[in-house]
């Protein structure tokens, strides 16, 4: 009966360590898929944090760049402002030069050859008082001509200097513009680069998160295989204790029914002595055993 049950018992310790064994094997197989899954979420993340510092570059650029173009905007709203007052002088200045030759109506050398031909008259003629009157009259009126003519000269040189300078502002103007389209073509292309980064980005923190929730539930696994384990460890280390109990049990019982057998075996022996017959060599090993003989250990005193 007890060969039955420590049979039983030792076919389910091995039972118990082959699946010990399995479970150690599987959770190693897996162990080792983790440190893959960790290596590539580590490359992953080294791969993000790239990007993360790539993106903080292009934003730290864009913002200067809008910043320049916030200072170019001011700077063209000035120019085009200093443009429109020279513009707008300049057109003044053109019709008060306009106005003067319109109203004298006479080049300036028609008038002095007639301001020339009128002084000879006086100088070389004979007047009388009215005419020559008359003629110097006549000359002041050609001198204020002339001198309306004279100052059209200076009119029309502060326009050619006003229109100069509404040139020059004017491509001023022109400058920033085309300077504020290049820094919008080059937002713009900084855009869709920062805009394909932050797909990038929401795409490996998407791996990430996948392969995080991998990891997480393998590490689950390895976690209740470690305490599969443990039970199944236990239990090994119960079944062992139940063989090594059944063993000192069958021992015990082993020596008990020896005893039993030698002092039956004695008993008779020292029956066969008080009878005066002869003893076997083991007969006589039995009594001593058992202290009936004198001077035996175990003989009564």
């Amino acid at each position: 009966m007890a060969e039955e049950v420590i049979a039983d018992l030792r076919h389910k310790l091995g039972e118990l360590r082959a699946r010990l064994r399995q479970i150690r094997d599987e959770r190693r197989k897996i162990i080792e898929e983790l440190r893959g899954l960790r290596e590539e979420r580590r490359k992953l993340i080294e791969e993000a944090k790239a990007k993360r510092k790539q993106l903080r570059e292009l934003i730290a650029k864009r913002n200067e760049l809008r910043e320049k173009l916030k200072e170019l905007k001011e700077e063209r709203r000035e120019a085009l402002e200093r443009f429109r007052e020279a513009r707008d002088q300049a057109m003044k200045l053109k019709e008060q030069y306009q106005s003067i030759i319109s109203e004298v109506g006479v080049p300036e050398k028609v008038l002095r050859r007639r301001i020339a031909i009128l002084e000879r008259r006086i100088e070389t003629q004979p007047l009388s008082k009215d005419v020559e009157r008359e003629i110097v009259m006549r000359i002041g009126h050609l001198e204020a001509q002339l001198q309306a003519l004279i100052e059209a000269k200076s009119i029309r040189r502060k326009y050619i200097e006003a229109m100069a300078e509404a040139e020059r502002w004017r491509f001023f103007v022109r400058d920033s513009s085309e300077r504020m389209r290049e820094i919008f073509s080059e937002i713009s292309k900084l855009n869709e680069t920062i805009s394909s980064i932050i797909g990038e980005l929401d795409e490996l923190r998407s791996k990430i998160d996948e392969i995080s929730s991998v990891i997480n539930e393998k590490n689950e696994v390895v976690d209740e295989m470690k305490k599969e384990m443990d039970a199944i460890f236990q239990e090994i280390v119960e079944t062992q204790g139940k063989i090594r109990e059944i063993h000192r049990g069958a021992e015990e019982a082993l020596r008990e029914v020896e005893e039993r057998i030698l002092k039956r075996l004695a008993e008779e022996a020292l029956e066969k002595y008080k009878a005066g017959e002869k003893l076997t060599l083991e007969e006589l090993r039995a009594l001593i055993e058992a202290g009936y003989l004198p001077g035996s250990p175990q003989s009564p005193q």
